[in-house]
């Protein structure tokens, strides 16, 4: 059967996370749903699961199916899927692609925004903090995560899971009233994200020490970061291939 590569983004605010769940609502649950209304025969993979409030700008799928997939079906797939999911575009691919294996790396946002009169445009999509940040103060903190490093304090583990994970980018930008960091990595582990960008601010108010962070991540022990920022302000934002 061929095979299309699929972009898609979501506003995570009301989902449960990505993966199917029996009992929640979920992104991929809702996906499949209208799928099975659309095609007669196919098969679902996807580049990685985001968590529990957690949107996406650019989320990657790919389907498998004897059914020939083209901007009609883009257009009939938006009209019966709930506005909070957009299919962006679609591509076919070499049969054997696989939007998990094939990604060479992932690009996330997290938005820290600290203007009140924002909020009621914005509020399921950022962070607010009424409190305004030192950028370069920002940027000497999240040098420390670059390159390969050891996420066990950053988030639970599942069974056999390595917590080895190589950060290509990291770094905060300010648009608008709006703080914003960057982080791309090979991969990521559950909640990392959230509990890096957490950890920063952490620095900033005095928690912990960038002598303590830089430690965890060269030595970790058996006690997780419990610094951790809302769901809201995390966007999966692009997937590289």
């Amino acid at each position: 059967m061929p095979t299309y590569k699929i972009d898609i983004s979501y506003n995570g605010t009301n989902f449960h996370g990505f993966q199917q769940q029996p009992k929640n609502r979920t992104i991929q649950g809702e996906i499949l749903e209208v799928l099975d209304r659309l095609l007669d025969n196919y098969e679902l993979n996807y580049s990685g699961r985001t968590d529990s409030g957690v949107h996406a700008k650019s989320q990657i799928i790919s389907v498998r199916s004897q059914n020939e997939l083209n901007t009609k079906f883009v257009h009939s797939f938006n009209s019966l899927i709930t506005d909070e999911i957009r299919m962006n575009k679609l591509s076919k691919v070499k049969d054997e692609f696989n939007p998990r294996f094939d990604a060479k790396s992932r690009v996330y946002r997290y938005f820290i925004l600290n203007n009140s009169k924002e909020l009621p445009f914005s509020k399921d999509y950022v962070y607010y903090i009424e409190k305004y940040f030192e950028l370069e103060q920002l940027n000497n903190i999240s040098k420390i995560f670059l390159g390969e490093k050891n996420f066990q304090n950053f988030s639970k583990l599942r069974t056999n899971q390595t917590p080895l994970r190589k950060i290509l980018l990291s770094k905060w930008s300010v648009q608008n009233s709006k703080f914003i960091y960057t982080i791309e990595g090979n991969s990521f582990l559950h909640n990392m994200v959230r509990s890096i960008v957490g950890c920063q601010l952490a620095v900033i108010d005095g928690k912990i020490s960038i002598k303590d962070l830089k430690k965890s991540l060269l030595n970790p022990n058996d006690t997780r970061h419990r610094f951790m920022v809302p769901s809201s302000g995390l966007h999966l934002w692009k997937i590289k291939y």
